[in-house]
């Protein structure tokens, strides 16, 4: 009990501390943690759940002090994701643990590929004025200022919406948060600031986490003695890491998101032929 406490403390505390600094739920780290302190797969689906909204929650109010969160983007993107999230988490419980080891492993493949390639992840701070979509009735025009740096972008709507459905999806059915496919879709998609994308990234899903934790409450995968030392290491995590991300410059909290993202994948791609 005592070692697994210790772990718990361990993995909570490192989850939050980069859920806080890059703006994702820490799911994608976290579940393959978990699993390999051999956690069963569903159980760790719906811890990462419940830590993600708690540990996200924390984070997120350091995150509106200091104006690293949109609240247009997060609200537009919310209400899809958490809609996605209840079917998706039922429709989990279903699979086998293999299958949801490689899926999961496939997914962050994708990601880090997406992500990698893509040449429209330079720190954005300001936008054309003669935008050739600026016209459409679902672009919007955002400005926020995050430490001393003024950003402005453009946002579409439309796409956002269906950005958060497909995030809300991956709550529910694999248990993160989505950030790990927010943060490159918001990059990428959208082209919304680094910087930004941290803190509204987290406001996004908080709603499905939470909706989906619930889901898989009901379905009798709560493991509470392990959910609660994660909770508590992983809250004081998101602070320090929140607190973290202003000072830190766009280029390294890139590469420090795909060094995660590959050893997550890594990890789940063995996991899927050994379990």
């Amino acid at each position: 009990m005592t070692l697994l406490l210790a772990e718990s403390l361990v993995v909570g505390g490192t989850t939050g501390f980069f859920s806080g600094l890059l703006g994702v739920g820490g799911g994608f780290i976290m579940f393959p943690l978990l699993t390999m302190m051999g956690i069963p797969i569903h159980t760790a689906v719906c811890t990462c759940l419940a830590f993600v909204a708690c540990a996200s929650l924390a984070g997120l109010l350091q995150h509106v002090r200091q104006g690293s969160i949109d609240p247009i983007v997060a609200l537009t993107m919310a209400l899809p994701a958490a809609l996605a999230a209840t079917a998706a988490a039922r429709f989990s419980s279903v699979l086998s643990p293999s299958v949801l080891h490689f899926l999961f492993s496939l997914l962050l493949v994708g990601i880090l590929v997406m992500y990698h390639f893509s040449p429209v992840l330079q720190p954005l701070n300001t936008l054309p004025a003669t935008s050739a979509t600026a016209s459409r009735w679902y672009i919007l025009q955002r400005q926020r200022v995050v430490g001393d740096m003024p950003y402005q972008y453009e946002f579409d709507s439309a796409k956002a919406l269906l950005g958060g459905m497909v995030a809300g999806v991956l709550s529910g059915f694999f248990g993160i948060g989505g950030g790990v496919l927010l943060v490159p879709l918001m990059a990428i998609v959208l082209h919304i600031p680094l910087r930004v994308i941290a803190g509204t990234s987290l406001a996004v899903f908080i709603l499905p986490s939470i909706i989906g934790a619930f889901t898989h409450w009901h379905l009798g995968h709560v493991d509470v003695h392990l959910w609660l030392p994660l909770v508590l290491a992983g809250i004081t995590g998101s602070q320090v890491g929140a607190r973290c991300v202003v000072r830190m410059p766009p280029t390294l909290l890139k590469r420090l998101f795909l060094f995660l993202v590959l050893a997550g994948a890594v990890v789940m791609m063995v996991r899927s032929f050994t379990e």
